[in-house]
């Protein structure tokens, strides 16, 4: 967006005092996607050296402290600033820096030598806060020119501060929380826009995620969450609120969008690094990993990039009942690799990914909320095993004065994990108790989609932009839920001798088998997208732009749930159980925005937006006694957001705010039915959220000295009540699952050049409101905060640029409740409650080279 100086003429005294007041509050775009490099700082200015026989002063000493060292990142979660790498504007042109303030008048004084001049200066341009882009809307971007509420993240960050978990971030973003079980099942919430915080809950996600520009977010039941490592990734974005016009019905509160390492072009590169994790009382594990760029053509249009990790996750949880220590622990691979060809006008991208993961024992619950980390629930080991990948193919053209890009992906995710369903039924087991009376559940999801996008879009920077596109989904699942003793199965299952006699003697076998389980149910499901959408921006007067969008779609979903056994006979007048059915929905997804900058440092922004999430077909049996509705309705948002960004003494410091108000309408909330409780999702009710989101980076006059804070206030509340799972009244104003009433961050980093070493440090601690794991309210989560601190050492000096961080994350080893529930059993001997919490006390050793 071309700036003029123009803009800082028609601000009056008053309205900049004004600014300055209200921007002391800070905001939406986070301060920690804009901050300088902390692990690998520029190389400082030469310090102005005295002259012979001279002594250095106070005038020398304060200069040196003002010279060039690049200032750390305030914040663990952005200590880095990626390079830009547009994926999807390959001939758009840099966003320019912002002007520096005009002269003002001043009052004469005495000369200053010229050379302390120019260290003054080059220590106020080391001090400004680097500018990000982003392709978050599908052009490159400054990330503050963009009218909503963005945190970018870069992969080289996550790298120094020892994260290996999404889990382990996420959260450092104000009004963003999260809860996770074994590796691949986390759920999270943004802005207090939730009905379900287990991690394994079948309810799809309101929260979108999103590698590159595929989604992997499932429309029907919620499949695995990709947990990519940091290694060679190149950063991850997190949006809040909908994203509905230009990402569908895959982010109806905000989405999480991965951005891989792209292939550098004319240069062979080498990476590798070896991370040693050790949680408090758990076991030690290592994490590994190379990279490879090869440059294939001499004329330097052809590379290729792959990258491999191999993940061990340490045991923390305890098996009381059987005596084993550190039981959770679990390994997996990742592969990346990455074909990029870049001829004249052209850019034809090949992308792999795929990951997997196993553990033997997934237990991931504690009987007690203030630990220690053990169990004694089950008498079954649950193991679990996910794997997923993606496969696309982006082709782009760019003409003289715009761009056609095509998206062709297709990705698959496979997922068993088993629960041990014993203690639903009598409680907690006595010791002793037999596993063939026990009643084991195994749970199996896979799922394949297919989607193409192709969009026409304006390239250069006139005034006008445009962006029109169209988008087809189709998505296939397979469930199926097995609930049975092992005795019956031994007896009756298949590959027992009934049943092979039964087979023999042509006798149907849900006779014998399918309606004496307890419960089998299998769902087969196809849900498809089809959508056209725009987005248009006008700028004007070289100040305001404004911008209008739209999403027209159509979704449909068919398919169903067939059930048998005990229980279905039960509910459903001894007969078994068909849902299978069809629900079809059409809309739009608007959005309008507008930016206007006062002055090239300060601006205000304002947005309506929609999103929506797909409607859906029952994952359990509807019957005429249970009052289960064969179908339910999508649910949407309109979210309402006003957002002040500031910046001071030459971008050095940056002062943001960001309003919001989002109205939910009809929230798939999950249900059970009376009798024996099975759940089902209904839309029940509705909701508001409200809520400030504020953020102060500041990059300060003492060499290599940032601080950060951010927070958020959010109070997201049910308006209309009703009655939710086990009979209980929601009044108005329940606060929804997820919310974390108060949220904040603060970070101090510092950073110098030691000899041929930098030398950066940390220290930042992480706060999390307290609130509840469900819509009755059951169980408090949250309500905790941890210390965290870290050391970095690297140098570009030596042979194969060595870089060692060592971290602490949760140094004062706090514990609380991430998420949990207190279970009824069928049987009525003995209720009880189970509690996931938070890591322990985890120290990190990363070392890393690069070639």
């Amino acid at each position: 967006m071309p700036m003029l100086t123009s803009r800082k003429k028609a601000v009056g005294k008053a309205a900049l005092a004004a600014a300055c007041v209200v921007a002391t509050c800070a905001s939406s775009v986070t301060w920690a996607q804009e901050q300088s490099t902390a692990a690998e700082p520029a190389p400082p200015q030469a310090a102005s050296q005295p002259s012979e026989g001279s002594s250095v002063d106070n005038a020398d000493l304060f200069n040196e402290l003002l010279s060039d060292p690049t200032p750390p990142p305030a914040q663990q979660s952005s200590t880095e600033t990626p390079a830009p790498q547009p994926e999807t504007e390959a001939a758009a042109p840099a966003v320019p820096a912002e002007n520096a303030a005009e002269p003002v008048a001043t009052i004469p004084v005495a000369e200053v030598n010229k050379k302390d001049s120019v260290a003054l200066k080059g220590a106020a341009d080391s001090r400004r806060i680097e500018e990000i882009v982003v392709t978050a809307t599908k052009r490159a971007e400054s990330i503050r020119e963009i009218p909503q509420s963005i945190t970018a993240i870069s992969g080289a960050s996550l790298e120094n501060t020892g994260k290996l978990n999404l889990i382990d971030f996420i959260q450092e973003t104000p009004g963003v929380t999260a809860t996770q079980g074994s590796a691949g099942y986390t759920r999270f919430t943004m802005r207090g826009i939730s009905t379900d915080t287990g991690p394994t809950s079948p309810s799809s996600s309101p929260v979108g995620i999103f590698v590159g520009d595929t989604a992997f977010t499932d429309p029907y039941i919620a499949n695995i969450v990709p947990d990519l490592s940091a290694f060679d990734l190149s950063g991850v974005q997190v949006l809040k609120g909908p994203q509905g016009t230009l990402f569908g019905g895959a982010a109806l509160s905000g989405a999480i969008r991965y951005e891989l390492q792209e292939p550098v072009q004319g240069e062979w590169q080498v990476r590798a690094f070896s991370q040693f994790i050790s949680p408090d009382e758990g076991t030690s594990a290592f994490t590994n990993g190379v990279a490879v760029n090869v440059p294939l053509l001499k004329d330097n249009n052809l590379a290729f990039r792959f990258a491999y990790v191999k993940r061990n996750y340490p045991g923390i949880t305890d098996d009381g009942r059987t005596g084993e220590n550190d039981v959770d622990h679990g390994s997996g691979d990742q592969y990346r690799a990455i074909l990029l060809w870049e001829p004249e006008n052209w850019k034809l991208k090949l992308t792999h990914l795929s990951q997997d993961f196993y553990a033997p024992n997934a237990v991931s619950a504690a009987a007690s909320p203030d630990g220690p980390r053990e169990q004694s629930f089950n008498i079954f080991k649950v193991p679990a095993k996910n794997d997923f990948g993606m496969d696309s193919l982006e082709v782009a053209y760019n003409f003289d004065s715009m761009r056609l890009v095509s998206l062709s992906s297709y990705l698959y995710k496979n997922s068993m994990f088993t629960i041990d369903g014993t203690p639903v039924i009598i409680g907690i087991p006595p010791m002793g108790y037999p596993q063939e009376l026990g009643l084991l559940s195994p749970v199996t999801e896979n799922s394949k989609a297919y989607s193409q996008e192709l969009r026409l879009q304006s390239t250069g920077s006139d005034p006008f932009q445009w962006l029109v596109g169209g988008y087809f989904y189709s998505y296939k699942m397979y469930f199926n839920i097995l609930i049975d003793t092992p005795l019956h199965q031994g007896a009756t299952g298949p590959g027992s001798l009934l049943y092979q006699l039964a087979t023999q003697l042509g006798i149907p076998t849900p006779l014998l088998n399918g309606n004496t389980q307890f419960f089998n149910g299998t769902s087969n499901v196809k849900s498809t997208e089809k959508a056209g959408f725009f987005d248009l921006s006008y700028e004007l007067w070289d100040s305001l732009k404004l911008t209008v969008g739209a999403r027209f779609y159509s979704t449909e979903v068919k398919g169903g749930f067939v059930a048998s056994g005990i229980l279905i006979l039960a509910e459903n007048n001894l007969m078994e159980a068909d849902t299978r059915n069809q629900i079809t929905e059409r809309g739009i997804n608007p959005k309008f925005t507008a930016t206007y900058h006062f002055t090239d440092d300060i601006s205000l922004y304002t947005q309506a937006a929609k999103g929506f999430r797909f409607g859906g077909i029952q994952y359990v049996p509807s019957t005429p006694t249970n009052g289960v509705p064969p179908t339910f309705k999508s649910d949407s948002i309109w979210n309402y957001e006003l957002g002040l960004r500031t910046g001071w003494f030459d971008d050095s410091l940056h002062a943001d705010i960001t309003a919001f108000y989002i109205k939910y309408k009809n929230p798939i909330i999950t249900q059970a039915t009376p009798g024996i409780a099975i759940n089902y999702n209904d839309n029940v009710s509705g909701a508001v959220s409200r809520g400030l989101e504020a953020s102060l980076l500041w990059n300060t006059p003492i060499n290599g000295l940032s601080a950060s804070l951010q927070g958020s206030l959010v109070d997201a509340h049910i308006t209309t009540p009703f009655t939710a799972s086990g009979g209980k009244q929601i009044p108005v104003g329940q606060e929804m699952p997820g919310t974390a009433p108060t949220q904040y961050n603060a970070t101090v980093s510092y950073v110098r050049p030691v000899g041929a070493f930098s030398i950066g440090g940390n220290v930042g601690y992480n706060y999390i409101g307290q609130g509840y794991g469900d819509i009755q309210h059951t169980i408090k989560i949250n309500g905790y905060g941890t210390l965290n601190a870290g050391l970095v050492f690297n140098s570009d000096e030596l042979a194969f640029h060595p870089k060692l961080a060592i971290n602490i994350s949760n140094l004062l080893n706090t514990t609380a409740v991430t998420y949990g529930g207190t279970v009824a059993p069928i049987v009525p001997i003995n209720g009880y409650s189970a509690y996931a919490l938070n890591p322990p006390r985890t120290i990190s050793l990363r070392l890393s080279i690069d070639l």
